[in-house]
């Protein structure tokens, strides 16, 4: 592919395949992502459509981890693109040569001029058969063949018409209107060019590049004959690995023997290593830095951490954004237009009596400026490199639509308990004396809390059921259970119906929680979230919990207050709780006590108001939240219906990176305007020019080369922080 005339070419292949919802091509990346509205979709049936179109493809295998699928393709064509360029300069310059001392080989006699041109029309009739030319030739004809018009056509059709009207000059003895040393011009700058634009591109994807070489390409496989050395891709879940001082965990798994300390920071971002043991489990791209382990493998390849941070970024670059689906439906019209303008050219030129050797310039010039390329490559290379820079950063993004939505964010609303906090509460207060008509101690509260909340996963009741194991406190098996969302549980224990939660949990079974207020109230303003106990139709206990603040999330409320963006709590505690942790970080907003439904509508309403959200939760509760909000960003670490639910995820627990990741998409989005802007104005400016003849077919090909070269460098700024 070329240009975004191919891109839409391919996307209509892909969709004119029965059985395909939806298919997405990216020019940068060469890779399509394909969508199936049913089962049994045939990948046979897809390559063979995207054949059929004119061009190639083949099915991304998983493989080995140590090279993915874009840099094997972005290697191959680099490597086809400098060969054609060492046979375009190889060739070409000795064309330009001959064409400029044809005034000194030439003689008096009349026909002294045939020489020169025959020692011309031979050598470019060599380069437009060599990699510097066949190549665009095919492509072009490819392309009329198949009706799918693209650059290779405009450029093939400029080399042709330059290169035949050489030859009927040799022919006809017309010395004037020779054009062999145009023909090998346009290939040697459309060859540079390419060559130029795929180290760009290279570069571009540098990142993905730096991930890989965080996974070793070898590991040392403990069997019962001994140690040997295998790939990394040749090991399979159940083999033991031994990871000795230095050296980089392979693949996730299990420490079976020896204890070491590890250094996850190519991972997770935490700067301490941390101290790991037998039993305890470790992920790919992590170092040993003291000690020796021997680990059983759980995950390997694809499927290990680092792979499937790998594969989540691969697949962001291969997405799109809004204004890359404009550029690429522009594109595919605009090869049309411009052999509509070339032709337009030529007869309006012939028309007003400008001599042929000048109508024959302007059209060549004409087909050969035209960019495309420069429209195609606007807005994936962007994408290209912020998601590598996030993804280096230990931020996941999705997919580009994510990206170009973060650029647009203006509130950013987050959950307490989780995000805001470290999600590792610990009891810190049980109310002991008599409360109500039912007499309970502080063991008996938690006892009945810990033996409802033992099957839930939220941190505080994991908090509760961790302090009557410090109590050594037995916990019954509930005759019921139930989750309620956002609220707490209800649980049957010795067949009394225990109620653990908030109080509107509890309120809303009937139970009066005035006689607690005071006491709920106190823990509630010593920043503690405040837990209920209810026995049958009484308010039985009062549970105070405590849940360490982040360190980093003042830093970051202030962060996105300087980036302009507002900020305000969802959280379904205690008013005085999140209004407590909501002034230590500077959030002057709180939403309290609010269920998952709650707060699903609160997004709902600001969307309503023309804002764009980003929502930040970790819990199941976060879920419909993060899937409803413009952007939902969560913790790697968070529940898997938070993660799927969410667009952006950060590796590492750390809200800094919140703000980072909306200024990185705001510089992203400035960037492909900046690009598209350029591609356009670009051809808006140059095609009269051309036309005109003002720009000569040499000078253009070298223009179309740099129209497509600035916009890739352009979005290699992203790579640095302050770009």
């Amino acid at each position: 592919m070329t240009c975004g005339s191919c891109v839409a070419r391919v996307e209509r292949a892909f969709l004119g395949v029965p059985g395909v919802r939806g298919a997405s091509v990216n020019l940068t990346t060469a890779i399509a992502t394909v969508e199936p509205a049913k089962q049994g979709v045939s990948i046979t049936g897809l390559i063979d459509s995207v054949r059929q179109a004119g061009y190639d493809a083949e099915r991304i295998r998983p493989g080995s981890e140590t090279e993915t699928s874009f840099e094997r393709t972005q290697s191959a064509h680099l490597r086809a693109h400098k060969q054609a360029l060492v046979h375009g300069i190889g060739l070409g310059l000795p064309v330009m040569a001959v064409y400029w001392l044809a005034p000194l080989l030439q003689g008096s006699d009349a026909e002294s001029h045939v020489w020169p041109l025959a020692i011309q029309a031979l050598l470019t009739l060599t380069l437009l058969a060599s990699a510097a030319g066949l190549p665009i030739l095919v492509g072009g004809l490819r392309a009329i063949l198949h009706r799918s018009p693209n650059m290779d056509l405009l450029v093939s059709m400029g080399v042709t018409v330059a290169f035949l009207s050489g030859v009927a000059t040799l022919i006809g003895a017309g010395v004037d209107a020779a054009h062999f040393h145009t023909a090998a011009m346009i290939l040697i700058f459309i060859n540079a060019g390419r060559y130029l634009e795929g180290r760009a591109r290279k570069d571009a994807s540098a990142a993905i590049a730096a991930l890989v070489c965080r996974v070793p390409r070898t590991a040392e496989l403990v069997t019962d004959e001994g140690h040997k050395t295998v790939r990394v891709e040749r090991l399979r879940p159940g083999d033991r690995i031994r990871v000795a001082q230095d050296m980089i965990v392979p693949v996730d798994g299990r420490i079976i023997e020896g204890q070491a300390s590890i250094d996850e920071s190519n991972v997770t971002g935490e700067s301490l290593p941390k101290e790991r043991a037998t039993s305890q489990d470790v992920v790919a791209g992590s170092v040993v830095r003291e000690g020796l382990i021997t680990i059983e493998a759980t995950r390997v390849g694809e499927s290990s951490t680092m792979g499937r941070i790998i594969r989540a970024v691969e697949e962001a670059q291969a997405g799109k954004t809004g204004m890359q689906r404009l550029a690429d439906r522009v594109a595919g019209v605009f090869v049309p237009l411009v052999i509509g303008v070339a032709a337009l050219t030529l007869i309006l030129s012939w028309l007003v009596g400008v001599p042929m050797l000048t109508a024959i310039n302007r059209t060549i010039a004409v087909l050969v400026i035209a960019c495309p390329c420069a429209m195609g490559l606007a807005t994936p290379t962007a994408v290209l490199v912020a998601t590598g820079r996030a993804a280096l950063d230990g931020i996941l993004v999705r997919d580009a639509a994510a990206l170009e939505a973060a650029g647009h964010v203006k509130v950013v609303l987050l959950d307490k308990t989780g995000t805001l906090t470290t999600g590792t509460p610990a009891v810190k207060e049980v109310f002991d004396e008599p409360i109500g008509a039912v007499t309970l101690d502080a063991k008996q509260v938690i006892a009945y809390a810990a033996s409802a909340e033992q099957y839930s996963q939220h941190p505080i009741a994991r908090a509760i059921v961790a302090k009557a194991k410090e109590w050594q406190l037995p916990t019954e098996e509930p005759a019921d259970y139930e989750s309620v969302p956002g609220l707490g549980v209800v649980a049957t224990i010795d067949e009394k119906t225990i109620r653990v939660g908030s109080e509107g949990h509890l309120k809303d079974a009937g139970i009066d929680c005035s006689v607690v207020r005071e006491r709920a109230t106190r823990l509630a303003n010593d920043g503690q979230s405040v837990v209920l106990v209810g026995v049958g139709k009484e308010c039985a206990g009062v549970i105070g919990v405590s849940d360490e603040l982040r360190a980093d999330a003042p830093n970051a409320v202030d962060a996105l207050t300087r980036l302009g963006v507002s900020t305000a709590m969802l959280t379904g505690d205690h008013a005085q709780t999140a209004t407590s942790v909501a002034a230590a970080v500077g959030i002057t907003e709180v939403h309290a006590e609010m269920k998952p439904e709650e707060k699903l509508a609160h997004v709902a309403a600001r969307q309503a108001g023309g804002q764009r959200v980003a929502f930040v939760g970790d819990g199941i509760n976060d879920a419909p939240a993060l899937a409803a909000a413009d952007v939902g960003i969560t913790f790697a670490t968070a529940t898997d219906v938070a993660v799927g639910a969410a667009d952006i995820a950060i590796l590492h627990q750390d809200l800094s990176r919140i703000p980072a990741i909306i200024e990185l998409a705001r510089r992203s989005v400035r960037i492909i305007k900046q690009n598209l802007f350029w591609a356009f104005f670009y051809n808006v400016v140059a095609i009269p020019l051309a036309a005109t003849g003002y720009i000569p077919p040499g000078l253009a090909a070298a223009a179309m080369m740099c129209s497509s070269i600035s916009v890739v460098m352009n979005s290699l700024r992203l790579r640095k922080r302050n770009g």
